[in-house]
Order: C-alpha cells, then sequence, then structure tokens
C-alpha cells in the first residue's frame, strides 16, 4: 500500500514538472501571420499564410514573408490550364509596366491533374515572363484559395504591403482588368 502510494506521488510530480515547464520556453518566432498549413481558408481581410517554395530554374526558395513592404499579385497556374495561357502574357505586360511598384509572383500548383515541374517549366519558357516564378510542390497555398470540392484555375490573389490579402479573383484576367485591380487595390497605376 505504502509502495503504491509513493508511486501515485512520484506520477504526479512528474506530472506537475511536465505543465510547469510546458509555458516557459520563449519562442524566437515573432511572425504574426499564421504557417501555411493545410486545410483551412484565407478570405480577404486575412494575412497571407507565410509559406516557403522552391523557386524556378535554380533561383533561390521564395518565402512570402519577404514581400511584405510592397504590394503582391500571387497568381496560381498549370501547364494545362487554357485560361492560365491566356492571361500569362497580359502579367507579364503589366509588370514589366510597373516598374517594380508591385511584386508579381507565378505559383505553379504541382500534382494537381499530373501537373509536373517539367511541365511548368517548359510553360513558362514559352510565355516568357520574367517575374518570379516557383512550385507549390503540394498545393499548400493554393488550398488557401480555393474550394476543394470545385477547383478552380486560374486563382489570383492580390495582397497589400502588410501582407493582408485584399481580394481573391478565380479565372482568367486581362492586362485592362488587372491594372484596374491593382489601383483599386493598391492605388498604384
Amino acid at each position: 500500500m505504502r509502495l503504491n502510494l509513493c508511486v501515485r506521488a512520484l506520477r504526479l510530480l512528474f506530472v506537475l514538472s511536465l505543465l510547469t515547464g510546458a509555458g516557459c520556453t520563449k519562442s524566437t518566432n515573432a511572425n504574426p501571420f499564421p504557417p501555411c498549413t493545410p486545410h483551412s481558408f484565407t478570405s480577404p481581410g486575412k494575412p497571407l499564410p507565410d509559406c516557403t517554395f522552391e523557386g524556378f530554374n535554380g533561383s533561390p526558395t521564395l518565402r512570402l514573408a519577404t514581400l511584405r513592404g510592397k504590394p503582391t499579385v500571387l497568381n496560381f497556374w498549370a501547364s494545362w490550364c487554357i485560361q492560365c495561357i491566356g492571361e500569362m502574357p497580359a502579367f507579364q505586360q503589366v509588370y514589366a509596366s510597373l516598374g517594380g511598384k508591385v511584386a508579381f509572383v507565378g505559383i505553379n500548383v504541382l500534382n494537381l491533374q499530373g501537373e509536373t515541374m517539367g511541365a511548368g517549366q517548359a510553360f513558362a519558357k514559352r510565355t516568357g515572363v520574367h517575374y518570379k516564378l516557383a512550385f507549390d510542390p503540394h498545393g499548400l497555398l493554393y488550398g488557401h484559395f480555393q474550394n476543394p470540392l470545385r477547383p478552380a484555375m486560374p486563382i489570383t490573389v492580390f495582397v497589400d504591403a502588410r501582407g493582408i490579402v485584399k481580394e481573391l479573383n478565380i479565372g482568367a484576367l486581362d492586362a485592362k482588368t488587372l491594372r484596374q485591380k491593382i489601383k483599386t487595390d493598391f492605388g498604384i497605376t
């Protein structure tokens, strides 16, 4: 009986020591933006998740948090997407005309309907885009902006300089409409 009581007391002390130390570690992550996790939806007015992606053709890894400080246009695409093929030249035209006032990032969603890195790289080369391109290998960020029951492509996300999502656009954009959205969302012409 006495041994059983000692074992219980030791167990209780162990659990209490774990609970006492649980909140005592200092966090080095002062990032107020949510991590890039699956199965969550990011709507306008919410912060852009902090995701990291592999760049195209050996370009450095892209972390979305590094884009804060400049309005950003994120465009999700795939090489098999007919609307994506049509809109990418317009995105390049608007990007080139803004002289760096707005960051553009094209995000190739891999493994969606068979999309591969090779197909994405060949597609980007054919379209001649010169803005940043990155791979979303598991569709984690893409999943934040689409309905899983009805996936859509392309999706364009307008993010302000503070990292807050201003607008989502599902479907292709022409140059005139893209310029208007940039003017409306960011006040930039």
